[in-house]
């Protein structure tokens, strides 16, 4: 693990889901990612392995997080409905995942068939076949926030949101319209409707196809503006959005485009008109 960039890393998940964290190297094959927000020995890390053939993330609370995991297990149905959005992207990827709930194992695709109560929990997310002695130190980079950001993306759904209503309707949030945080910390479900739209869709225009990092390189990694299908004004202030059905990753030239009408075009309309220019 000292072949990485640490402020890489950082900079890559704080970016993905606007959540402040420290890296602290443990060892040449791991590492710890911790929040800011939480309080050291009231929340939790997650442990980055990089064995022979895989590599390995665990979600490790601390010895008082115990009203963390309390509040986790009254997650609504909006949270865990995001969960197994965020699940299903990233078992799709390849990723093998492993929840532990009071100490037994239970189907993490299965939000139904989880207990009420929470007394303790674990979660591991494993990606393999990666062979350590093969990876460069970008490759190791790339996999390290790849595998970190899998339980980041399912941690995150499970925290208590508090909604404040909002005017803003750029902001993407759960319920539509609304800015949202996490009372624990300072999350912001937003940045997590975001992630799980790009985890469904990837960070090509739904459009005119650009992919950035494609076009410059790894400056443009992760870069996209995600667009809403129906505009905010359409829907009620309740409406409880679906990233993967909701939201659509667009270019800016293309996100304006879509915005160059009230209501907004269509993606397929759009691809359309420029179907005609070509």
């Amino acid at each position: 693990m000292n072949r990485i960039n640490l402020i890489n890393v950082i900079t890559r998940i704080e970016n993905r889901y606007g959540l402040p964290v420290i890296l602290n190297i443990i060892d040449k094959e791991s590492l710890e990612i911790r929040p800011l927000d939480l309080d050291k020995g009231t929340g939790f890390c997650i442990k980055v392995t990089l064995g022979w053939r895989n590599i390995v993330a665990e979600f490790i609370p601390d010895n008082y997080s115990k009203n963390l995991i309390s509040i986790m297990g009254l997650a609504d149905e909006k949270q865990k409905l995001l969960f197994k959005i965020m699940l299903l992207s990233i078992l799709h990827s390849g990723k093998e995942i492993e929840m532990i709930i009071n100490n037994e194992s239970f189907s993490p695709s299965r939000p139904d068939s989880w207990p009420s109560e929470w007394k303790s929990l674990y979660l591991k997310s494993v990606n393999y076949p990666v062979i350590s002695e093969r990876l460069s130190s970008i490759d190791l980079q790339n996999n390290v926030v790849d595998i970190a950001c899998s339980i980041l993306a399912l941690l995150i759904p499970l925290l208590p949101l508090e909604e404040t209503a909002t005017g803003d309707e750029t902001t993407i949030g759960l319920p539509e319209g609304a800015l949202t945080r996490v009372e624990v910390n300072k999350y912001e479900r937003s940045s997590l409707n975001r992630e799980a739209c790009i985890m469904v869709h990837g960070c090509k225009c739904a459009v005119c196809k650009l992919e950035f990092e494609s076009f410059y390189g790894p400056i443009g990694r992760d870069f996209i503006h995600v667009h809403h299908i129906l505009p905010v004004s359409t829907v009620g202030s309740g409406y409880i959005i679906n990233p993967s059905t909701d939201l659509v990753p667009v270019c800016p030239n293309c996100h304006s485009m879509l915005h160059k009408r009230n209501p907004p075009y269509m993606v397929e309309e759009l691809k359309s008109i420029i179907a005609k220019k070509s």
